[in-house]
């Protein structure tokens, strides 16, 4: 790891037939330099050449030419030594800028801590570096510690220049890709690693640890499968998202609505009652629904095989989410999953409560048979369970896993919502 001082040189203001930069007194962190046609001078000099272990200078053959002698003169005598000076093409090209980014790339290394200086760039060299600067810290882990403009402005006489530090800006990167984990991926890790780190205006209706522990916990119910606490869950996080986008800043109410749309669905207008009802069937879709979209197909199995299991209880009173009394009627459900695995003539319920628990559930089976609901169930239940147990044995007893995953989970998913509208439609669900 090494720390880093990149800039970049151009031609500067052209006066007569040669190119120029005007000198002026530059102010950083409240210090001024001395006066220098240089901002990069200026920084060193107030930074100090200890803070550096090298500074990188990219400018083109034009640039060396115009100004690069003096630049090298000044900076050694503030004691930076170490200069790598990168000459780049003046192809302005997509093809000459990936170049550009190439050959600067070469000099950084994985966890350098980069300062970069955008003053005295050529053209849009600095606007593709700047650009740049999200891959360096995503694929190279660089820590950005400062990324400088110095505002030279030769009618506005302050008697200094100020240099401003524009690193806080570059956030916004790490905000869209902490945004884009939790709703592609329910993960709302990146969210707490960039809130500890950056200040709280930015993205300040996100950047609130209160809002990103109900991310927290939405996305670990989420992943952890933990259906019951689900709507529990979402509607603390929706309640405090939308309480938060009544005064959100443009960025933040952009943010906001996008988690708003991806997981408002899992949001009840009311508390679950605890029976197997169509509000509770409606949001086993929704959770199915996220779980496929996120390619969490392990845990999508498991909620569409518990969903069978599930309308297998409909119409057993006791049955419920919210008692452990209700929760012990869940065995049922398992018979349920049986007898739709296995046609009618294998089946074999030795278990005297599972013998029991069939005969109760038959009267109920029956209808589900003349509602062509059964037959749905049926078509898919075994290979579905299959898929299941495949994911619980880390599919040992296969040569590898199937590579239809996400084609069978979609099918799956479309057949459970057949049977709920059929469900639905005959009065059924209540």
């Amino acid at each position: 790891m090494s720390r880093v001082y990149l800039s970049f040189l151009g031609l500067g203001s052209k006066v007569g037939d040669n190119y120029i930069y005007h000198k002026a007194i530059y102010r950083l962190e409240g210090k001024d330099s001395d006066e220098t046609e240089f901002a990069q001078v200026a920084e060193i000099q107030i930074l100090g050449s200890h803070s550096f272990d090298k500074a990188l200078i990219i400018t083109t053959e034009r640039g060396r030419e115009t100004h690069l002698k003096s630049l090298e003169k000044q900076l050694k005598s503030l004691g930076m030594l170490n200069l790598i000076k990168v000459i780049i093409d003046e192809d302005m090209s997509p093809e000459g800028q990936w170049k550009w980014f190439e050959q600067i790339l070469s000099h950084i290394e994985p966890r350098d801590e980069l300062t970069v200086d955008l003053t005295h760039g050529y053209r849009s060299i600095p606007i593709v570096f700047s650009t740049a600067i999200n891959f360096l810290q995503k694929a190279r882990d660089i820590i950005l510690k400062a990324v400088y403009y110095a505002a030279y402005e030769k009618k506005k006489d302050l008697g200094y220049a100020p240099i401003i530090n524009m690193k806080d800006f570059y956030v916004v990167n790490e905000w869209a890709e902490a945004v884009s984990r939790l709703i592609e991926d329910a993960d709302a890790r990146k969210m707490a690693e960039v809130s500890d780190r950056t200040a709280e205006f930015q993205a300040g209706e996100l950047n609130d640890k209160e809002v990103i522990h109900a991310f927290e916990d939405l996305t670990n119910t989420i992943r952890n499968v933990d259906i019951h606490r689900m709507a529990e869950k979402a509607n603390a996080a929706m309640e405090m998202i939308r309480e938060k986008e009544k005064n959100a800043s443009v960025t933040g109410r952009i943010l906001l609505r996008l988690v708003i749309d991806k997981f408002a669905a899992l949001a009840t207008e009311k508390p679950p009652s605890g029976r197997y009802d169509k509000s509770y069937f409606l949001l086993q879709i929704e959770i199915i629904k996220i779980l496929l979209e996120h390619k969490l197909f392990m845990q999508a199995y498991t909620v569409m095989r518990e969903f069978i299991a599930s309308v297998g209880l409909i119409e057993i009173k006791d049955a419920k989410t919210l008692t452990s009394k209700g929760r012990d009627q869940r065995f049922k459900g398992e018979v349920f999953v049986r007898m739709l695995q296995f046609p009618e003539e294998d089946w074999e319920f030795k278990e005297e409560a599972a013998s029991a628990a069939a005969k109760t559930l038959m009267p109920y089976y029956e209808k589900l048979k003349r509602l062509g609901i059964e037959p749905i169930l049926r078509s898919f239940a075994r290979e579905l369970a299959e898929y299941r147990n495949g994911f619980d044995h880390a599919w040992t007893r296969k040569p590898e896993a199937p590579n239809d995953l996400e084609e069978k989970g979609q099918i799956f998913f479309d057949r459970l919502g057949e049977v709920v509208n059929l469900l639905d439609k005959n009065g059924i669900l209540i």
